[in-house]
């Protein structure tokens, strides 16, 4: 486990957390938002709230949560963001066409022209079906505009890296996970980059270079 700072194509610079566990992408999103939202800093707090935020889900749940072999559930994600931050979240599923206008008015954004920090951030959870089978959660912090074409960046929990897609308001939201951007270890825990072996016993490889869309599991947004 491990926060990575990754630098955009923009110079700016986005905190992105490794999941612990095979199907913990969901957690270790919301983890991201709970830290980027309060505008928190990694270090030992983040350990301490990786476990406060597990137990809750668990509560929620009302069973026993294995994290190696069960996955996360929005509306349990969405309480659990509301009571570790000041924001008001909701989850939405869109229709396929309407994602990516979904995404801008949630995260706002900043034109592709300007190099440097975007102001504020209001990120947004999205669930991404795989085309070739599952789903996972990932966070997207930023949006680059120019003339009728967005740019996503995405910090994905699975490979600990930051992703840069484009897209278009009005058509489906495509995440290509190969479109990675370097960076480097700030703080403790072990990494799950490079093909390291998590908590759960999966064997990482550095990047998952599948492709998928935003289609049944839609958005978690500040409402």
């Amino acid at each position: 486990m491990a926060w990575f700072s990754r630098i955009s194509r923009w110079g700016d610079i986005h905190l992105v957390y490794g999941q612990r566990w095979q199907n913990s992408c969901g957690l270790a999103s919301v983890l991201m938002c709970v830290f980027k939202t309060n505008k928190l800093t990694p270090g030992a707090a983040s350990f301490r709230i990786e476990t406060e935020v597990r137990d809750r889900y668990t509560q929620l749940l009302g069973s026993a949560y294995d994290p190696v072999t069960t996955g996360t559930f929005p509306q349990h994600l969405v309480t659990i963001l509301n009571e570790f931050t000041s924001a008001s979240w909701a989850h939405t599923t869109p229709s396929a066409n309407d994602v990516s206008g979904q995404i801008v008015r949630s995260v706002g954004e900043t034109s592709a022209l300007v190099i440097g920090p975007t102001l504020g951030c209001s990120p947004v959870i999205v669930g991404i079906d795989w085309s070739g089978g599952g789903a996972h959660w990932v966070v997207i912090d930023s949006v680059r505009s120019l003339g009728s074409y967005r740019w996503a960046t995405i910090c994905d929990p699975w490979d600990t890296n930051l992703h840069i897609n484009r897209f278009r308001i009005g058509h489906p939201f495509t995440y290509d996970a190969s479109d990675v951007v370097a960076g480097v270890d700030i703080g403790g825990g072990v990494s799950q980059a490079g093909g390291n072996v998590d908590s759960g016993g999966t064997s990482r490889t550095a990047t998952y270079s599948g492709t998928g869309q935003v289609a049944n599991w839609g958005v978690i947004y500040q409402s």
